[in-house]
């Protein structure tokens, strides 16, 4: 049994020190953060698969991981006061969901249903701020980072609101 779990931990150290690092950074997330800060990002990440229909995050309740999407689709839905939830966004590789798991005290926003079968390299929010808390420059890329998506994401939902919001003959 010990050897199981230490082929096992290899493995997981394998996937880390490797496959991690090149899926990571081949999403525009994470691209332009150096091979060091990358890596060790990687090394506190997993590989986390979603079928369709999975709700990875649900509005309201504690968001305890923060992910990258790295295949997939996953819409973001708000829930509105006595009507069905309503789909806002619907975010593809490279976005980033369950921002919330990064800044305490880590409730989400929104939920996050996978429309298309998704794939997302997750870090436990406790592991990640523990990291960025102990290393600057990984907490720097990554803040510069997570702010561009967050950037991107208003840039959407503001978008789309003003395609919903748009009065009938408006030009644009």
């Amino acid at each position: 049994m010990a050897l199981a779990a230490d082929a096992r931990s290899r493995d997981d150290d394998l996937m880390a020190s490797s496959f991690l690092p090149r899926l990571l950074a081949g999403t525009w997330f994470a691209a332009e953060i150096p091979a060091g800060p990358l890596a060790r990002l990687a090394k506190i990440g997993r590989l986390v698969d979603y079928p369709t229909g999975d709700v990875v995050v649900r509005e309201g309740e504690p968001c305890r991981e923060f992910g990258v999407v790295t295949s997939g689709r996953i819409a973001i839905r708000l829930g509105l006061p006595g009507d069905e939830d309503r789909t806002i966004l619907t975010i593809e590789p490279g976005d980033v969901v369950g921002w919330s798991a990064v800044l305490p005290p880590g409730f989400a926003t929104s939920t996050a249903v996978v429309v298309a079968h998704a794939s997302v390299v997750a870090f436990d929010g406790v592991q990640l701020r523990t990291a960025l808390a102990a290393d600057p420059e990984l907490a720097a890329v990554v803040y510069q980072r997570l702010l561009a998506s967050v950037a991107r994401r208003l840039t959407a939902t503001r978008t789309q609101l003003l395609d919903l919001y748009r009065p009938a003959g408006e030009p644009w």
